[in-house]
């Protein structure tokens, strides 16, 4: 029995097993066949909107003053006073007194120039009443002791050498006197303007002489910003046109209402841009001020233009792709305006699903797969 046992239990396990994978293989149930569908690249799109609006061109420049000064005396003397907003950093008003020179010398100049006017004053009056007495001599002599009475008296007689002499005398005197009036207001140096001194080169008991630079000043009233342009940005300028600067010099963007007032007389012949002229009014009234050499962005408002703007990456040497039904279609388009994020264009349809997302290898109606926004 045991033999028996060891012999049959084997080939019957055997043929159970064969016996069951058969009956599974064939009663199994088989899952219905689905046709396989083509799954394109997933893309990413932004809706095309049209706008209608000023294009903001921006640009990079250095703030510079619109007047300078070198201070420079036009007579010699000693410095006897300097003003004590006479320093580097300070700020004068106009007509301050900023430097005043010795006075003595042209005082006493002023006074002798006074009294040789006086004289001269004095002999042009004489020769001008020895000149009315010798025309009255010679009427009485024509009229009683000349036969002749179409004699023709020379200049001596009537004394006009003399008075034009004299004359000439009392104007050069009188010229005389104004400039040493004038030499004598020059001896004080005043702020033609509002100005910021940038430098003093000169201190008390200095002897200046005239053409010596003793100071350099720049006006405080307005300030200019001149910003070199592409002629793409050129061409969508306006003049004049509200601007804005944007300064970082704190640390933090602090804006400033600006204008822009003309552009350079020519194209720049090395960079081939044209420089466009920014001035703001007043430019230490804020606070912080618009410092004098800050290197500064402006955003100028120029034309309006009409179409729309998208990612810069997603147009492409003058073409988009647009999703449409899940196929991508390749869109020719003029773009009208770069800036470093984005672009404006034209040749779009309002609502277009623009696709910013990069693929390699790319042709008309291949198909897509569009990702959907996050809600």
């Amino acid at each position: 029995m045991n033999r028996f046992m060891k012999v049959f239990l084997p080939v019957v396990i055997i043929v159970t097993a064969v016996f069951s994978v058969y009956l599974f293989i064939k009663f199994k149930k088989v899952p219905p066949k689905k046709a396989a569908r083509a799954r394109g690249p997933l893309v990413t799109v932004e809706v095309a909107r049209r706008v209608k609006n000023p294009i903001v061109i921006v640009g990079y420049g250095t703030v510079r003053p619109v007047h300078t000064l070198n201070l420079v005396p036009q007579v010699s003397g000693k410095v006897v006073a300097v003003s004590k907003n006479f320093i580097e950093g300070g700020f004068v008003k106009r007509g301050e007194v900023l430097v005043q020179l010795e006075k003595t010398d042209y005082a006493i100049a002023l006074k002798r120039a006074e009294a040789n006017l006086l004289n001269r004053d004095v002999a042009y009056k004489k020769a001008l009443k020895q000149a009315h007495i010798a025309k009255k001599e010679w009427e009485e002599i024509l009229k009683n002791v000349l036969m002749d009475k179409k004699v023709v008296p020379d200049a001596l007689t009537f004394y006009l050498p003399q008075l034009k002499a004299a004359k000439a005398a009392y104007d050069a005197a009188a010229a005389d006197l104004r400039l040493a009036k004038l030499n004598l207001e020059r001896t004080t140096l005043r702020s033609p303007y509002d100005a910021r001194v940038l430098k003093r080169l000169t201190d008390l008991g200095q002897f200046v002489t005239p053409g010596k630079v003793i100071g350099h000043l720049f006006s405080t009233g307005v300030a200019e910003i001149e910003v070199p342009l592409r002629s793409r940005d050129a061409a969508w300028l306006t003049v004049p046109s509200t601007a804005e600067v944007i300064s970082t010099l704190t640390g933090k963007k602090v804006r400033y209402p600006a204008m822009l007032v003309r552009t350079a007389g020519a194209v720049d012949p090395g960079s081939r841009m044209l420089h466009a002229i920014l001035r703001v009014k007043a430019p230490y009234r804020f606070t912080p001020p618009l410092e004098n050499g800050d290197f500064v962005t402006v955003r100028i408002r120029g034309k309006t233009g009409e179409g729309f703007w998208i990612s810069a990456k997603a147009e492409r040497d003058g073409k988009v792709w647009i999703a449409r039904e899940g196929k991508l279609v390749i869109r020719t388009v003029r773009v009208l305006y770069r800036e470093k994020e984005k672009v404006f264009v034209s040749g779009l349809r309002e609502g277009d699903p623009v696709i910013t997302t990069s693929l390699f290898a790319v042709t008309n109606g291949m198909q897509i797969r569009v990702r959907k926004s996050a809600k």
